[in-house]
């Protein structure tokens, strides 16, 4: 029997405990980067999202760990080559398309970021708590008739294009992987919103800067539910204090795992303290009740079919 670390804790959804709990003794926690370096040593199997940084110093402490389970389509917290080379496997949701075709919840999301954007919809509810009940502070743009740009015409990204056509958005892609799109500077100078759904890699990485902001219509909107690292998040804040950029909503930043432990300040969060024209929300696009359950379940019941 396997002595299995669930770092998701009891958010872990039940019918996958029961799985997990097939498997061998689960332990339940929601550790902080210290705390998991205390907790490995007998560890068989990890269980893990992208709330934890599974680098070197954590796989050096894990002598027993045989595999890495993580219900994520990008398991990039993970460093997976240093893991295989000590002969760790690392299962992820990464190349499960059937699976993953059901699973709606990032797009989802990206689309409520831009309509909160573009109608100014936060900001104006934090109004409406002060005591204010003023309309015309809050005059927002209607997204019907405004082209829509998504960067990765790929499962999310064909996703959100539907959500967008079904706003009376006209819809614009750039993929290189994927026939019929436009050129990339083509959707940059058309888009009048901007979504990236695109896998972070190493020439992904910084990928949206300085020239890219500078190719968009001026200002469009940018949402970003891929990965914090993909954008110069020092670019996109000159771009919206210059007024080139209309405004941006990421569901991620470039560096989550220090800023939850406290190690550094994000410019972009104190850039959004005092300004209305960014939005961003902590990595919740694949959070909603179902997709997590769903992703749990497929996840265990993935391990359960390696272990055997």
């Amino acid at each position: 029997m396997h002595n299995i670390l669930c770092a998701l804790g009891d958010t872990f959804t039940d019918e996958g405990k029961t799985i997990l709990e097939e498997l061998g003794e689960v332990t339940y926690v929601e550790p902080t980067q210290e705390e998991l370096l205390t907790l490995m040593s007998d560890v068989t199997i990890l269980i893990c999202q992208l709330n934890v940084l599974i680098d070197k110093s954590v796989l050096d402490v894990a002598p027993n760990l045989q595999a890495i389970a993580s219900p994520v389509t990008g398991p990039d917290n993970i460093d997976i080559a240093y893991a295989e080379s000590k002969g760790i496997t690392v299962l992820s949701l990464k190349g499960e398309v059937d699976f993953l075709n059901s699973v709606t919840a990032t797009a989802e999301h990206a689309c409520g970021l831009m309509l909160s954007l573009i109608r100014n919809i936060p900001a104006a509810h934090r109004s409406v708590l002060s005591g204010s009940w003023n309309r015309n502070a809050f005059k927002g743009h209607s997204v019907h008739g405004k082209t829509l740009g998504i960067i990765g015409y790929g499962r999310l990204g064909k996703m959100m294009a539907r959500y967008g056509e079904g706003l009376g958005m006209n819809v614009i892609y750039a993929d290189p992987h994927v026939d019929g799109g436009l050129t990339q500077e083509e959707l940059l100078q058309q888009s009048d919103v901007i979504s990236l759904h695109i896998h972070l890699e190493k020439e992904t990485e910084g990928w949206f800067g300085k020239e890219m902001i500078d190719k968009m219509k001026p200002h469009a909107y940018l949402i970003n539910t891929a990965r914090g690292q993909i954008v110069d998040e020092s670019a996109i804040i000159d771009a919206l204090e210059s007024d080139h950029l209309a405004g941006y909503a990421a569901d991620v930043l470039a560096d989550e795992h220090a800023f939850i432990d406290g190690e550094v300040q994000s410019a972009l969060i104190n850039y959004a303290q005092k300004h209305d024209n960014v939005i961003i929300t902590p990595h919740t696009g694949g959070l909603t009740y179902e997709a997590r359950s769903a992703t749990d379940v497929f996840i265990a019941n993935k391990l359960k079919t390696h272990l055997q």
